[in-house]
């Protein structure tokens, strides 16, 4: 077997229950898998050969060769749809083995894990065929971008990596970080990488971890010193050049939006230039041009996000609201429907994950598409529910501007000004 040429396809067999629905990952895999890998081209020359265990009838242990493939194949996709446990373990297993060489894929509206939901997952449709060709082309492109940069992704041996520099001694005070950040403990988990850090001050990774939590509680400048430093230590380190973007946008809003401090834009474009894929980054950047009032430039930016993304809800929303506020009124088209439909289905799982996922986000979110689709009294009520989940003003505050972009647009929509207030309420709640 040559493993150079290799790439290894973890997915689950036959057919699975995903959600409500019955999928049959193994038409997924002649379909959609096989065609998007049988043409990455190697850089050497070549191109890549899909294999899975199951279609390979070795006479040997099954298990025994699925290590093989996971420790020395060129390349590893993995379908993380279905949240299935082999899946995982495999993925695990292959994230220890190699430093670079791994893509993880899911089902549009299949929900991720808390424990790897800051990994990329790029998102994928079979049906109907116009997406699937698209899902076939985003899969080759990955795979081919992958292999020509060769970048780690292996957020296991990134850590490991760290470990190395003798830092064994903090080993306890991680694991006690991550223990407090699954227990939904972000005062504990702040305090204990903090601990940390004063064994390791250079470690990125653990600075855009402890940069991450403080954002989420608003302390948006002790968040944006660890960013900064994360950059420093790694140049290439996309994800930190993106939060440096997010959290400087966030105090330029605060400062009044003055010449002179920094708006982000420049740190979310050099993001983009690391990881062109980075949606979030993307939808960023068109936060930051929307606050600027460049509308034209910031839809364009959450149009490519939501591409990109294939649909995701958020720069979706924000692309339609846009678009809304320009026209003076909003017209939904069958497409428009339908991609409101993927997202409302997507947002829906999130919503109904216990804990839910991304919260109060997918709760605002979900309830913005019950607005645009005039069911005014769901709007309102997944507002509501979505604001119990608030623990900083900024959090109603950013949903709030978002609205008042219709309404300033004159746009009439049910229960829109209505909501408005009571994030307007939530917001003064915090002070």
């Amino acid at each position: 077997m040559d493993y150079t040429k290799v790439c290894f396809v973890i997915m689950p067999f036959g057919r699975k229950q995903v959600g409500d629905r019955e999928i049959d990952f193994d038409d997924i895999y002649n379909r959609i898998f096989v065609p998007s890998v049988a043409v990455v081209g190697l850089p050497e020359g070549g191109t890549l050969e899909p294999r899975r265990t199951d279609k390979d009838f070795f006479t040997g242990d099954i298990g025994q060769e699925m290590f093989q493939y996971i420790e020395y194949s060129r390349f590893a996709l993995a379908d993380i749809s279905g949240l299935n446990a082999n899946v995982f373990y495999e993925l695990g297993a292959r994230h220890r083995a190699r430093e670079a060489g791994t893509a993880i894929f899911r089902q549009t509206d299949a929900p991720i894990p808390f424990d790897i939901n800051r990994i990329k997952a790029f998102p994928y449709e079979y049906q109907p065929e116009q997406k699937a060709e698209e899902s076939r082309k985003l899969i080759t492109q990955v795979l081919t971008e992958s292999l020509r940069h060769n970048r780690l992704d292996s957020p296991v041996q990134l850590a490991l990596r760290v470990q190395r520099r003798e830092h064994a001694d903090i080993e306890e005070v991680l694991e006690e970080a991550e223990n407090a950040v699954r227990n939904h403990d972000p005062a504990t988990a702040i305090v204990k990488y903090r601990e940390a850090l004063k064994g390791d001050p250079g470690n990125p990774l653990l600075r855009l971890k402890v940069g991450l939590l403080l954002k989420d509680r608003g302390s948006w400048e002790e968040a944006l010193e660890h960013f900064t430093e994360a950059a420093l230590r790694a140049p290439e380190y996309a994800e930190a050049h993106r939060e440096i973007g997010i959290a400087q946008n966030k105090l330029w809003d605060r400062a009044g939006r003055r010449g002179g401090t920094p708006d982000g834009e420049a740190a979310l474009r050099k993001a983009v230039e690391l990881n062109p894929g980075d949606f979030d980054a993307l939808a960023s950047l068109g936060g930051v041009l929307k606050r600027r009032e460049q509308w034209d430039e910031s839809a364009a930016a959450y149009r490519q996000a939501t591409e990109v993304s294939r649909g995701h809800p958020y720069p979706l929303l924000n692309e339609i609201i846009l678009q809304a506020r320009a026209d003076r009124a909003l017209t939904l088209d069958g497409r428009r429907r339908m991609q409101l439909a993927r997202a409302e289905r997507a947002l829906g799982t999130q919503v109904t994950n216990q804990p839910p996922y991304n919260a109060p986000w997918s709760y605002f979110d979900l309830a913005t598409v019950r607005l645009l689709l005039s069911d005014g009294d769901g709007f309102l009520s997944l507002l509501n529910q979505g604001l119990t989940y608030c623990d900083a003003a900024w959090q109603p505050g950013t949903y709030r501007d978002t609205l008042r972009l219709l309404a300033d647009g004159s746009v009439e929509l049910p229960r829109l000004l209505d909501g408005i207030e009571q994030l307007d309420e939530a917001v003064q709640s915090f002070f």
